[in-house]
C-alpha cells in the first residue's frame, strides 16, 4: 500500500523507501486515504466534507471490491490473485489432512501439516498474510474454514472480472476521480499528455492520486478510459450518486464579530 513514487503537478517529487508489510496495515490504509483526500481537495479546490470520512478515497481503496495490496513488487494484480487462490487451495488441503490426523490421534503429524499450511499463507503479500497473523483460529478445522473462505473470495473475484484486462484497482480509482470532478468541479475533464507529463487538472490529479494510493501502473491508460466514459455510464453514475448524496458543504464563515448573549 505504500506508494512507490509520489507525483505533484506533473513532477516526481520523491521515491519512498519501501518495507514489505510495514508498518501497520490499518495505519497505511488511513494514511493513503488521508493523502488521496488532500490531493483531491487541492485539485478540486473544495473541502471534501463527507461526515468526517474519506469517502472518495474509501471507494478507491475498498477491499470489499477487490484486494488492496501492500507490497512494492506488484505489477498486475491478476498474478497476485492467482497466487492467493493456488496457495489457499493447497493450504486448505493441508489443514484438512491435519484434521484427519487429529481424529486418528496423530497430533505430531497434524502439527506438521498445519504448520506447512500456515507457512504457505504467511508467504502471501499483505493484507492476506496479515489476516493469517491476526486470526483467532485455534484448531485445524477453524484454519481450514478460513483458508476455504479466502480461496472462495479470490476465486469469485477472478470470475467477476471475467476477461477484463488491466488493473481493476487503477480503473476504479480513475473513475472515482472522474466522478469527483463531475460533482465538484466546473472545469472540463482535461487530460492531454506530453512526454508522459499530464496536462490539465484532471490528468494531473489522476496521476497524483495513483501515486498516493500506491497503484503501480501508468496512470494515462486508465485516466483516458475514465475520461471517455459517457455521462450516463452506469458505474460513473453510481459513484456520482454516492458522492452527491453524502456530500455536505461546510457553512460559510460568519461575517463580522461573533456576539454571545449571556443571560
Amino acid at each position: 500500500m505504500l506508494p512507490r513514487e509520489i507525483w505533484s503537478d506533473g513532477r516526481k517529487i520523491k521515491l519512498p523507501s519501501l518495507r514489505h508489510g510495514s508498518p501497520n496495515y490499518d495505519y497505511l490504509m488511513y494514511r493513503a486515504r488521508y493523502e488521496v483526500t488532500h490531493c483531491l481537495e487541492r485539485w478540486l479546490k473544495v473541502p471534501l466534507d463527507y461526515g468526517q470520512t474519506f469517502l472518495p478515497a474509501a471507494m478507491m481503496l475498498n477491499s470489499y471490491e477487490g484486494p488492496v495490496w501492500m507490497h512494492s513488487d506488484q505489477k498486475q494484480e491478476i498474478g497476485d490473485i492467482r497466487k492467493v487462490v493456488k496457495q489457499a487451495h493447497t493450504a486448505r488441503k493441508l489443514a484438512k489432512k491435519a484434521v484427519k490426523f487429529e481424529h486418528a490421534k496423530k497430533q505430531r503429524e497434524a502439527d506438521v501439516e498445519l504448520a506447512c499450511a500456515l507457512n504457505l499463507m504467511k508467504d502471501l503479500p499483505p493484507p492476506v498474510s496479515l489476516w493469517i497473523e491476526n486470526s483467532t483460529c485455534r484448531t485445524s478445522s477453524e484454519w481450514a474454514e478460513l483458508f476455504d473462505h479466502i480461496h472462495s473470495l479470490f476465486s469469485e473475484y477472478i470470475y467477476e472480472r471475467g476477461g477484463d484486462s488491466g488493473h481493476l484497482r487503477a480503473r476504479t480509482v480513475a473513475i472515482v476521480v472522474r466522478a469527483a470532478f463531475e460533482v465538484h468541479s466546473e472545469e472540463g475533464i482535461t487530460l492531454g499528455i506530453t512526454e508522459q507529463v499530464p496536462e490539465g487538472d484532471y490528468g494531473k490529479c489522476v496521476q497524483e492520486v495513483f501515486s498516493w494510493a500506491g497503484v503501480p501502473v501508468n496512470f494515462y491508460r486508465y485516466a483516458r478510459e475514465a475520461r471517455n466514459l459517457t455521462v450516463d455510464d452506469p458505474l460513473l453514475l453510481k459513484y456520482v450518486k454516492v458522492l452527491q448524496e453524502n456530500y455536505s458543504e461546510q457553512p460559510s464563515p460568519p461575517q463580522g464579530p461573533i456576539v454571545y448573549e449571556v443571560r
